[in-house]
């Protein structure tokens, strides 16, 4: 008898999960209806009395009040917006593939009632996202997290594409050899930070474009001073020169915002006039850096250092 409470008290509370959210309360007709489906007899004092032990336990079963009460799940551990933002991502992310998308789409759906996975599933629209062919593109990610908490060095290839389209391993397979510092993700890609022994410094290669990764044995001391956002803040859409240089921009007031988002509300900032500011940054005065500042049309000028002013010149003379 015992069994089967518990077996009624399981099915109940799965039929609450799986049924009932606020647009879509349920009544304990229905209840009775769904066990009857599934073999299980009840009455009414019985599924009442298994609604309150259920909300006694903790379970947030939320009930309108009328001449015929309703009942569904209030709290959930993940609250709807929520699963659409975490659905949003993966679908969108462009480190994921396909079959993988699909695959934790379902499980996130798993979290809320079958009337709102649907929604989720309906606005997801994986279909026309562009999605990677590498599969192991997940594995590689969870490798080099456990490498870097436990301070591995790491070896790996990098490939690149030819003029048709081809995927070619760098240097002729060459074996980089990385200290790696952090998985950091930015402009929809997971980019590998890290102490490159090839390089002789501090370098970052884009997850996506790694072959034959492989752990190692061997540990490395990472530098307790290095700062991976300041890293990543330094670099426009992650292209590197070899080394940095602290610029002054001349923005109009319209693109505070622009230089926020991209160098944080910490950047240096004063006045210029009544239409301009001008903002101090520390930059990798790679060629995408110089296209960024040339996209914004005059809105933003490089004003100092000079070496970056004429470089600025040549780069829009490139452009004519």
């Amino acid at each position: 008898m015992q069994k089967q409470n518990s077996i009624r008290v399981l099915v109940l509370l799965r039929y609450l999960y799986l049924r009932t959210d606020e647009e879509h309360p349920a009544t304990i007709a229905d209840m009775l209806d769904y066990l009857k489906g599934k073999g299980i007899h009840a009455v009414r004092q019985t599924v009442y009395g298994d609604l309150q032990d259920l909300i006694a336990s903790g379970i947030d079963v939320v009930v309108i009040k009328s001449t015929q009460n309703q009942y569904f799940i209030g709290a959930r551990l993940f609250e709807y917006p929520e699963l659409k933002m975490l659905t949003d991502a993966v679908a969108s992310s462009k480190v994921i593939s396909a079959d993988k998308t699909n695959e934790l789409i379902q499980k996130l759906c798993r979290l809320t009632s079958e009337s709102e996975a649907e929604k989720l599933q309906r606005l997801a629209a994986i279909s026309s996202r562009i999605k990677p062919h590498n599969e192991k593109v997940y594995y590689i990610i969870d490798g080099i997290q456990n490498a870097i908490l436990e301070s591995h060095q790491i070896q790996f290839q990098y490939y690149e594409y030819t003029p048709q389209k081809e995927r070619i391993l760098k240097h002729d397979g060459y074996f980089y050899k990385l200290d790696p510092y952090a998985l950091e993700w930015k402009n929809d890609h997971y980019y590998l930070i890290g102490y490159s022994h090839k390089h002789h410094g501090m370098a970052h290669f884009r997850v996506d474009r790694l072959a034959g990764v492989e752990i190692l044995e061997s540990t490395y001391i990472p530098q307790p001073d290095f700062d991976v956002a300041d890293y990543s803040n330094k670099m426009i859409d992650m292209f590197a020169a070899d080394h940095t240089v602290c610029v002054e921009l001349l923005c109009e007031n319209r693109f505070m915002k622009t230089i926020v988002d991209y160098y944080g509300e910490t950047a240096a900032t004063y006045p210029y006039d009544s239409n301009h500011f001008v903002t101090k940054v520390e930059v990798n005065p790679s060629g995408t850096f110089y296209g960024w500042v040339f996209k914004f049309m005059g809105g933003i000028k490089i004003i100092a250092p000079q070496e970056c002013v004429e470089e600025m010149a040549r780069v829009a003379h490139e452009f004519l």
